[in-house]
Parts: C-alpha cells; sequence; structure tokens
C-alpha cells in the first residue's frame, strides 16, 4: 500500500513551519493511528518531502504527525525553506532510523495564532547567541516608527497608509488592522507581500477582496495568489477568477492543498476535469 502524502504549504501560513520546527504539526486529514506519512511541504517554487508519523487522531478535527528525526539539519531547513531561501529545486530529508519517542496525544488542535513573517519565524525558532541587542541601530528605528504611529486619529492613520514608506506601512497595518486596509491597497506602493497579508485576512470585506482580484497585476504574484485561496471568504466567483490564473501544477496542488477552504478545492477538481488533468 502507497503511503499516504499530506501537502502543507508554508508560504502562505509561517505558524505551520514553527510547529514543524518544534516536532510536529496538526492536520485537518483524519489518518489512521500510527501510519507513516510524507509530508510535501511548498513554498513557492521550492517543495520537500518530509517523514512523519501518525500519533493522534481526532475524528472530527483531523491528525496529529510526529516528524521521523527532527535533528537540528532539518530544522534549519525547515526554516529556510519557510523563509524563501531554500533555492529553486526540490530540498530531500533522508529518514532516521532511531525516531524521537512520540508526544502523548493532545486533546485539542494546536491554537491558531497570527502567521509569523520569515524573521520572526527565524528569531523565534532558532535562538540567537548574540546577546543584547538593544544597540541595534535597525531595531532602534523600528521601535521608533512604532511608537511615532502610535495613538493617531483616524484621518492620521489613512493619510499615512496611502503616502506613507513600506516600514510605516508595515507597522501601521500590525496596530490598527482592518481600519487601514482600503486605505493601504490605495497606497500606489504598496508591495506584493503587503497585499498578500492583508488578502490573508478573515476579516477582510467582500469589497475589498474585490479589489484585489480586480488588479491583474497583483494576481500575477504568487504569495498573494496562494493568500487569496486561503481566505474563506473568497467568493465563488472570486475564486474561479484566482484559479484561472494557476498553472496546471499548481492547480493540482490547489484541489489537494489542505491548507485551503472545501470551495477551493472542489473548484480546483472540477477545473482540471474540464483540463482533462
Amino acid at each position: 500500500m502507497s503511503q499516504r502524502t499530506v501537502v502543507l504549504d508554508l508560504a502562505s501560513n509561517h505558524q505551520l513551519a514553527r510547529d514543524l520546527v518544534a516536532g510536529g504539526v496538526f492536520v485537518p486529514d483524519v489518518l489512521r493511528l500510527g501510519d507513516d506519512v510524507t509530508l510535501l511541504l511548498q513554498s513557492g517554487d521550492t517543495m520537500a518531502e518530509v517523514p512523519a508519523r501518525v500519533v493522534f487522531v481526532d475524528a472530527t478535527k483531523g491528525s496529529g504527525l510526529q516528524l521521523v528525526g527532527c535533528d537540528t539539519d532539518m530544522k534549519q531547513r525547515i526554516i529556510a525553506l519557510a523563509s524563501g531561501m531554500a533555492g529553486p529545486a526540490t530540498v530531500a530529508f533522508d529518514d532516521v532510523d532511531d525516531p524521537p519517542p512520540e508526544p502523548a496525544p493532545e486533546d485539542d488542535a494546536p491554537e491558531v495564532t497570527e502567521p509569523l513573517t520569515p524573521e520572526e519565524l527565524a528569531e523565534n525558532a532558532l535562538p540567537s547567541d548574540d546577546g543584547d541587542d538593544e544597540d541595534d541601530p535597525d531595531r532602534k528605528l523600528a521601535l521608533n516608527v512604532h511608537e511615532r504611529l502610535r495613538n493617531l486619529t483616524v484621518v492620521q492613520q489613512l493619510r499615512i497608509a496611502q503616502k506613507g514608506e513600506v516600514s510605516e506601512r508595515i507597522v501601521l497595518e500590525r496596530i490598527y488592522g482592518k481600519t487601514v486596509w482600503e486605505a493601504l491597497l490605495r497606497n500606489p506602493r504598496i508591495t506584493g507581500p503587503e497585499v498578500a497579508r492583508i488578502a490573508r485576512m478573515g476579516a477582510l470585506p467582500r469589497t475589498q477582496m474585490e479589489v484585489i482580484v480586480g488588479n491583474g497585476a497583483w494576481l500575477q504574484i504568487p504569495e498573494v495568489r496562494r493568500a487569496l485561496l486561503s481566505n474563506p471568504r473568497l467568493g465563488t466567483d472570486q475564486i474561479l477568477r484566482v484559479l484561472r490564473l494557476l498553472p496546471k501544477h499548481e492547480l493540482k496542488l490547489a484541489s489537494m492543498q489542505t491548507a485551503y477552504p472545501v470551495a477551493v478545492r472542489d473548484a480546483a477538481k472540477r477545473m482540471l476535469r474540464e483540463l482533462g488533468g
């Protein structure tokens, strides 16, 4: 019997990468306890296969997987993959003969938190030995921007969102959230990663979702397309518009990508059948 493969998109959810670095991950697939599976980790055009074992199953929520042979080298490669530094080739992880002891099953699925940026992921997963960084000028600059943008009036928030630099826009979005989303999307200098972050927000109104879907330049960015498809509020007509832009190999991944809502996977499957794939 062939081994089950579970696909995980690290680019659209860095919480998955953080869980993997910790040695395990919870997936919505209901698998069989004790089975060995292959995790296919994807980030952009880069993919990696990681061996894992099913250590916990909840028939209503999914399965808990333990990585087999999760050593320091594997953790560093996962971080590199999630950070987009693994290169265009597929990365392969070798099986380890002596896997670590399996942890006791947990009653609930891991708590879902806001995805980390690649920099935050690396900082949390691999502690630095550099000691105190209070003298770091980049850190001081970031703190100054954060302090300067706190306690702004709504008018000030919107004005800076429409005309501010990238460092200001990022801090604004983190502090004020949905209040500045529309203004940020109207900023002509907004970058692909910023658009993708907004597109991923579950509270994004349909009107602002339509602004993103209606922008042909943004839809050419794979990160933006993945973020849109992972958003459960994406409408049926919008799903089809995004899927039509996917290359056939990405469409196949979308049809089995558990990070995407069922409506997206079903639409991708129908489109594949129409294409004869």
